[in-house]
């Protein structure tokens, strides 16, 4: 089977070329350090030319945190990606998205919302995979939050999941036939976001102060306490965010 990955470079695009290279598959990359560019088109074409599917992991390398473009940037990179697979036959197309897209107001969730209806529209078959947060991004997060002292985060739920747990699905579902529908995945355990960064500060030993602030924005977006948005339907995974944390290099 022949596979282009887009986005084959970056966190979980990598992992996904490797585990799909272990089950036989002949997988190409398709990224910036490739010399393929989604947003702009470029190089889309001869990247698909021959792959019976594409596995789209794109994500915004240097995102801003209002995500102002995000809307702009999932858009146009799906708009291209798919024109260029129904230009090369592809006949299955799997896509990494978020959970909670369709409820949440920001313009990362409603750029991923819309990504989502564009694939869905799109005649070649699909599948998509939404995520809750991965465990890999919640330093990052912390670190955005963060000021010399102190650390402000809404006191939101949030179900995150490991990075790992992510690829090996994606994986099992390229691998399969297109369910022309969506599937959702999520690590085992409920936390508070400002708690979670507690735990990700003292782990690195970094003794500042985490504030949980309701009117502090989640990628984006101003949550209610009590939102539930954030958390999934259904198929948690098995690893803990405390197993990650400490056994992570």
């Amino acid at each position: 089977m022949h596979i282009t990955v887009v986005g084959g470079t970056g966190l979980i695009g990598s992992r996904v070329v490797n585990r799909l290279r272990d089950h036989g598959a002949e997988v190409r990359i398709a990224s910036l350090r490739t010399g393929v560019d989604a947003y702009s088109g470029r190089g889309l074409a001869d990247s698909f030319a021959g792959s019976q599917m594409v596995v789209d992991a794109t994500n915004m390398n240097r995102p801003s945190y209002d995500y102002e473009q995000a809307v702009d940037f999932f858009e146009t990179c799906t708009q291209n990606i798919l024109a260029a697979e129904q230009q090369a036959g592809v006949q299955h197309h799997v896509g990494l998205s978020v959970i909670g897209g369709e409820r949440i107001d920001s313009n990362y969730f409603r750029g991923k919302a819309l990504q989502e209806r564009l694939v869905r529209s799109s005649a070649t078959p699909h599948t998509l995979l939404r995520t809750t947060v991965l465990y890999e991004f919640l330093p990052r997060l912390v670190d955005h939050a963060a000021t010399t002292h102190l650390v402000r985060l809404p006191p939101v739920r949030v179900q995150p999941v490991a990075a790992e747990d992510v690829v090996a699905e994606v994986t099992r579902l390229a691998l399969g036939a297109p369910l022309n529908g969506s599937f959702e995945i999520a690590g085992p355990e409920v936390h508070f976001l400002d708690e979670l960064a507690r735990q990700v500060l003292a782990a690195s030993g970094d003794r500042r102060m985490v504030l949980p602030d309701t009117t502090a924005y989640y990628l984006g977006a101003r949550l209610e306490p009590d939102a539930d948005c954030l958390l999934p339907s259904w198929r948690p995974t098995e690893q803990s965010f405390k197993d990650w944390l400490y056994t992570r290099p």
